[in-house]
């Protein structure tokens, strides 16, 4: 039976709502950045919430951010970055 403590990114991409870590590791495999652009850009989007299920921890997450605005960041950034 697979662990559940790690999810693979094509996991990661199905899921509608991100905890704080799975967001943080959605954002790194999608920019190559690490941590920076998450604590800069996505981090102010985090709400306190428990509607998603950590599954390292087995536990709500509290804190929670929608993969629309995450993709939606990553969009702006990049657009920024092309111009």
């Amino acid at each position: 039976m697979k662990s559940r403590n790690r999810l693979t990114i094509d996991e990661l991409v199905q899921l509608e709502v991100f905890t704080m870590k799975e967001a943080q590791v959605y954002v790194e495999e999608l920019t190559g950045m690490k941590k920076s652009m998450f604590y800069d850009c996505v981090r102010p989007l985090l709400k306190p919430k428990p509607i998603a299920r950590n599954f390292r921890t087995q536990r709500p997450g509290h804190l929670v951010v929608k993969k629309s605005d995450v993709d939606w960041i990553i969009a702006q950034m990049k657009s920024k970055v092309l111009e």
